[in-house]
């Protein structure tokens, strides 16, 4: 991954393709390939901003894997830690048709992004950010939510060259270890996108995504 190549519509089909069985999506082709085809413009949006940003290179292609989603009381338990086996900070940003929606707690999609509470500042420090205090809660937590922010905003760019139309994003959350409470995601999803990217041979940064395979697209002439 030394270069960076842009988002290619003509390769998605070929990767869903070969990648369907391995990842035993459900519940149906369609589906299948709309949802994975998100995931791989959500590996794509980091891969780019890695490109545009940093000198760092990850050590291999982004892993993409299918997980359930574990519920509670119509949320999504966390459990940060089960990413790192150590202290860890993450950040949720819901998408949806407009502000109403969101209001409403109608969720086109959910972005979550896991780092160690550790590497956060020299994750911060690749992207060209200020160096954060990682011991200071509430820098960690915004640490975090910045990068969640650059992440879904350049996502969305690549969601408007698969066809989408531009959804509404919400302001962050971020948590340390664990959300209490859950976090809320789309009605009916039961299945999320995990994608792991690694940095000298560690896994740096996880990214998941629930999403829902009907998300408003722009009129085709």
């Amino acid at each position: 991954m030394d270069d960076f190549e842009p988002l290619d519509l003509g390769k998605f089909r070929d990767i869903v393709r070969r990648e369907s069985a391995r990842l035993r999506l459900r519940p149906g082709p369609d589906e299948r390939e709309i949802t994975f085809t998100l995931a791989l413009a959500l590996s794509a949006a980091v891969k780019k901003i890695f490109y545009e940003k940093s000198a760092t290179v990850f050590s291999d292609e982004p892993r993409i894997m299918i997980k359930p989603v574990v519920h509670y009381a119509q949320r999504m338990r966390i459990d940060a830690m089960e990413k790192y086996n150590a202290p860890s900070v993450f950040s949720v940003i819901q998408l949806g048709v407009n502000e109403e929606a969101l209001g409403r707690q109608e969720y086109q999609m959910t972005v979550i992004i896991y780092l160690e509470r550790k590497f956060l500042p020299e994750f911060l420090r690749l992207l060209q950010y200020p160096y954060i205090d990682s011991d200071d809660d509430l820098e960690a937590k915004d640490g975090c939510g910045a990068v969640v922010n650059l992440i879904v905003g350049q996502y969305k760019n690549e969601m408007a060259i698969l066809g989408y139309k531009d959804l509404t994003m919400s302001h962050f959350e971020s948590f340390i270890n664990t959300a209490v409470d859950g976090v809320g995601i789309p009605k009916g999803v039961f299945d999320k996108y995990e994608i792991d990217f690694e940095i000298e041979e560690a896994n740096r940064l996880v990214i998941e995504m629930m999403t829902l395979p009907s998300l408003p697209k722009n009129i085709q002439r």
